[in-house]
């Protein structure tokens, strides 16, 4: 039977990597993982490259990012014939994907990609932990208690749509992860000031790098942040608590 892995690794820790994840990679003959830029560097491959051993080959793949459709489809379908033309030589093969297959990630589509032109592979798919989780256990903030919602969003595209969110959320006990903070926040920030919600609000970026930060978002200066950055919002707090 074809098999091709796909794997999770965590939002850049290395000592977040699953154990599965780690077997994996130790059992695969090709080691695979995106590039955004041909020829450029990979944080799936660097996060991952303790276990990445000489003997292994790497096959990087280019996933674009960009907006286009038609330019997406292409790579997924290049992406998918170079896999599979390792797996049809009989090698072992596992795709690395930051954080977690299932959430805004690569892997997904790929898998999708494998599911509807390669039938007769079997994916399997490894999970991965992820950035919020991952900030949430640093700043000591449970993302969820008893029967607390949880709502996992990018941020929205404008003030008003992020507004009713925090008011929604608010009425409903909700805690809020905002993902794919970057540029946003220079409007953001003057929005929870505003709600009164700065104080009640963690800001983490780059988690699992050398250079992560974590902190209340009331420290953080107005500016551009970078891709990898996320808010923890908790308005409310259960009545029974220790």
């Amino acid at each position: 039977m074809k098999v091709l892995t796909i794997t999770g690794l965590g939002p850049g820790d290395p000592s977040l990597l699953t154990l599965a994840a780690v077997d994996s990679i130790k059992e695969s003959t090709v080691v695979s993982y995106p590039v955004s830029i041909r020829g450029g560097e990979s944080l799936a491959e660097k996060i991952a490259s303790k276990w990445i051993t000489k003997d292994k080959k790497k096959l990087p793949l280019h996933f674009p990012m960009v907006d286009d459709q038609s330019t997406l489809k292409r790579a997924w379908r290049v992406a998918g014939n170079e896999l599979m033309k390792m797996v049809d030589k009989g090698e072992r093969v596992v795709f690395l994907a930051q954080g977690d297959i299932s959430l805004f990630s690569t892997g997904s589509y790929l898998s999708k990609e494998l599911e509807k032109y390669h039938p007769e592979c079997l994916v399997k798919l490894i999970p991965g932990v992820t950035s919020f989780s991952a900030a949430a256990a640093q700043s000591k903030l449970p993302l969820a208690f008893q029967e607390e919602q949880l709502l996992i969003s990018p941020v929205p595209d404008s003030c008003e749509e992020l507004k009713f969110m925090l008011s929604d959320a608010a009425s409903k006990k909700r805690i809020v992860v905002l993902l794919k903070l970057g540029k946003k926040w220079e409007w953001v920030k003057p929005l929870l000031e505003e709600l009164d919600l700065i104080k009640r609000s963690i800001f983490a970026e780059r988690i699992g790098f050398s250079d992560q930060q974590i902190l209340r978002a009331s420290d953080l200066s107005l500016g551009s942040r970078p891709y990898f950055s996320l808010l923890l919002i908790r308005q409310n707090w259960p009545k029974t608590m220790p």
